[in-house]
């Protein structure tokens, strides 16, 4: 059934003349009464009374359009609402940080997600990498962001961003010579008291990599799953630690710690977004990870991001399924 000839004969019936109807809808005449003369052929009865006066529903059609009317709303409701997801997309998108990342960008994408897309309910926590990929795997969060992730059955991913790793001291523990360095050698980690976070966090993973190509055994004091407490440790120093330079910019600006990069072998921590191989990637999840891969482009351009920070390209075989942005 053609659902334009329902949408002609109920014009003809609310205005009770094929004149009214035929100029409303913006037709002949004669078109519009072969349309809804083949709608009678098709319900084998007739629809209308036609007479001098005007037209009216006949029994048959009142029971008819009683039936059709409610669905041909739904019908232009969803039609509207399809594009009005378009224009302004919404839903709830839940996506687990790093303290590292939460850190620098956290605030950059709650300010862009509500000013670009309001109907958006981005929600944020954080956690270590191995926490996040826990809450992925248990469906607490839509997409999370992971340090030196893999791909698996269970987990999508998709490299996101290189971060240069450096070590970080107390810098009144430090001799004038060694606040100095802008660089310092992995073997010289060897024997310095470190507080790291446990081996379920990939940064740890990368330091432990990077010390077995040294050939240095780490001397790991402490392990803490918590970053403001592994500064607190440094800052009192207790211990040393290594991360990502942007991790302690306010540290280094007011004089209270000093990074030295860590060369031979230069040591990084890649960033992955993350996502759970059997839940659905939405267009609003699609859109928080779009929107959290430009804003680290952006930052790549600028100090002091631009020196310690790369973007990786995206791995076609990782990646979600493209879903529309636009």
């Amino acid at each position: 059934m053609d659902l334009k000839r329902i949408a002609n004969l109920i014009q003809v019936a609310d205005h009770g003349s094929f004149s009214k109807a035929a100029s409303v809808i913006g037709i002949a005449q004669p078109a519009l009464g072969r349309q809804v003369r083949k709608l009678e052929e098709e319900c084998g009865t007739p629809l209308l009374y036609r007479n001098g006066r005007g037209v009216s529903l006949t029994p048959d059609g009142e029971t008819l359009l009683a039936r059709l009317r409610p669905l041909l709303r739904q019908m232009e409701s969803a039609v509207l609402e399809l594009h009005d997801e378009r224009e302004s997309p919404s839903g709830n998108v839940t996506i687990g940080l790093t303290p590292t990342l939460c850190g620098i960008l956290g605030m950059r994408l709650v300010s862009a997600m509500r000013r670009d897309y309001p109907r958006i309910q981005l929600n944020v926590i954080t956690g270590y990498s191995g926490y996040v990929h826990e809450w992925l795997t248990n469906a607490r969060v839509d997409i999370g962001v992971l340090h030196d992730a893999r791909r698996s059955q269970h987990l999508i991913v998709d490299p996101l961003a290189a971060l240069d790793l450096s070590l970080v001291s107390a810098t009144r523990n430090l001799a004038p010579v060694a606040r100095s360095m802008k660089n310092i050698s992995f073997k010289e980690l060897d024997g310095l008291p470190l507080v790291l976070p446990t081996g379920n966090h990939g940064l740890r993973r990368s330091v432990e990599y990077a010390a077995s190509q040294a050939g240095i055994q780490l001397s790991v004091v402490f392990e803490i799953d918590a970053l403001e407490l592994m500064k607190e440790i440094v800052e009192g120093g207790l211990a040393h630690t290594v991360l990502a330079d942007l991790t302690v910019q306010r540290e280094v600006a007011a004089g209270i710690v000093t990074t030295r990069r860590l060369l031979a072998p230069e040591v990084s921590t890649r960033l992955m977004i993350a996502s759970a191989a059997n839940r659905p990637v939405t267009r609003a999840v699609k859109l928080v990870e779009h929107t959290l891969r430009t804003l680290m482009q952006e930052m790549a351009l600028v100090e002091p991001y631009r020196s310690s920070m790369r973007m990786l390209q995206p791995d076609p075989r990782g990646a979600a399924p493209d879903i529309p942005l636009n």
